[in-house]
C-alpha cells in the first residue's frame, strides 16, 4: 500500500491570486446555497459572512466551519503565505470525539501535522535565538 504524505496543497494556477474571502465567496456561489441558510448552519450573522468574504486573511478555523457546511475540504484549497505558519489552522476538530467519516479523520490528521510543523518551527527559532545569545 502506497502512502502519500503532504502538508499543503497549492491552489490551481488560475486560483493562486485568490484571497481567502474570495475563495469563500466562490465556494458559496458554486454550492448554490442561500446566504440565509448558510449563516444559520454556520452559526454566524449575515453581516459576519459579508465581512468574511472581504477578508483576504480569513482565519482557517472560520473557513473550516464553512467547509463543513458546504462539504468541502478547505485545507486542500488554501496555500499559506510565504513565511506564514498555519498555526491558527485548527483547533476546530476536538480530538475527544471519534471522526464521523474518513474525510473528517483526514482533516484531523492534517491539522495535527500542521500543528506539529508550527511548533517545530517555533522551537527551532527559539533554539537559534538561544544559541546566538549564549
Amino acid at each position: 500500500m502506497n502512502t502519500i504524505v503532504y502538508f499543503f496543497t497549492v491552489l490551481n494556477s488560475s486560483k493562486k491570486n485568490t484571497h481567502r474571502g474570495q475563495l469563500l465567496k466562490r465556494l458559496v456561489a458554486d454550492n448554490g446555497i442561500s446566504i440565509s441558510k448558510l449563516v444559520k448552519k454556520v452559526g454566524i450573522s449575515r453581516s459576519s459572512f459579508y465581512n468574511h468574504i472581504e477578508d483576504p486573511d480569513l482565519s482557517v478555523d472560520i473557513l473550516l466551519k464553512y467547509g463543513q457546511v458546504l462539504h468541502v475540504n478547505i485545507l486542500e484549497m488554501i496555500t499559506p503565505k510565504s513565511g506564514q505558519i498555519m498555526a491558527d489552522a485548527i483547533s476546530y476538530y476536538p480530538l475527544e470525539e471519534e471522526p464521523k467519516d474518513l474525510r473528517e479523520a483526514n482533516l484531523i490528521i492534517q491539522s495535527l501535522r500542521n500543528k506539529y510543523t508550527a511548533l517545530l518551527e517555533k522551537y527551532n527559532l527559539l533554539l537559534e535565538n538561544h544559541n546566538q545569545n549564549s
